[in-house]
């Protein structure tokens, strides 16, 4: 049995990956996943305003460190990634998971509206979807320089930053979305985005192609019967906010995969002279260094 070791991500994004072990289809593969934890942000920390002082990788520490030789994230991050990967990790393929986060606030918040955020604190995981889907929803609305996003780490803490009125607003993917609103706090802005997977050059490619077939797979289950498998989403939250919710409390549409697809080179280019835009990537790469469509490529 070969073992592949995969970062664990929030499960929402991570639940092609659960499934297929749960129906024992990567076993079926002869593959064994193993999810290592993300390096872990202390919340209460004073929120980070520079994105310069966060390191992209992190929370995907493990991957540098060669402990790990996948992970997935949204797109803007997995470039931002793929270029500063000192181990030669590349994006091979769009993730499955392809769902929506929200802006969210308090019940008795006074924003009341998207342009009522400016100059307001949003609580963020920099170089993660909230962080460039925030500032994507928002410039439709604001100027640039009125959009005010800070790091708080993973989704957990910036979720009980917000409730607990340390920052006004935090964008957060489901299940904190389906919670927000079993608390009675307001929706702001919504939107759904791409995340793209990253294999390091040592997973072979006969291997990740298994790896994929399994996930494909358990994609086709998800989709015929989301809700038997919306308990993973729900034992990701903390203990204390598990028992808030049940699989009716989704909002299944939220909820959408597909099977891993190739990043197109006119999606990479946008993406990447939008970050350039705002500063988010130094200067100098192209899609095929940052880019290697290996999977499908056989088997």
């Amino acid at each position: 049995m070969l073992q592949v070791t995969s970062i664990a991500n929030q499960a929402v994004f991570d639940l092609p990956w659960l499934v297929a072990r749960q129906e024992g289809l990567f076993a079926r593969e002869g593959i064994e996943v193993v999810f290592i934890p993300q390096t872990p942000w202390d919340a209460q920390r004073p929120p980070e305003t520079d994105p310069g002082q966060v390191p992209p990788f992190w929370q995907y520490t493990p991957f540098e460190a060669q402990e790990a030789v996948a992970f997935n994230a949204c797109e803007w991050g997995q470039v931002r990634r793929a270029q500063d990967s000192t181990v030669g990790g590349r994006i091979v393929t769009l993730r499955p998971a392809i769902v929506s986060q929200a802006i969210v606030v308090r019940p008795e918040s006074p924003i009341t509206h998207v342009q009522a955020l400016r100059h307001q604190p949003i609580a963020v995981n920099f170089h993660a979807g909230s962080h460039y889907l925030t500032l994507q929803l928002l410039e439709g609305f604001l100027e640039r320089e009125a959009i005010t996003v800070v790091h708080v780490g993973q989704a957990p803490g910036r979720y009980q930053a917000m409730w607990e009125g340390r920052v006004e607003a935090t964008t957060v993917m489901e299940p904190y979305i389906a919670l927000a609103e079993k608390q009675g706090c307001h929706i702001l802005a919504e939107a759904v985005y791409v995340g793209a997977e990253i294999l390091a050059p040592t997973l072979d490619t006969e291997t990740a192609n298994r790896v994929y077939r399994a996930i494909t797979q358990a994609v086709d289950l998800i989709t015929a019967d989301p809700r038997r498998y919306l308990h993973h989403l729900i034992t990701d939250l903390p203990p204390e906010w598990r028992p808030m919710l049940t699989p009716e409390d989704f909002h299944l549409p939220r909820l959408r995969y597909t099977a891993p697809r190739p990043y197109p080179t006119e999606a990479f280019e946008h993406t990447y002279r939008w970050m350039r835009s705002w500063n988010l990537i130094p200067e100098g790469a192209s899609y095929d260094q940052l880019v290697e469509q290996r999977v499908g490529a056989a088997g």
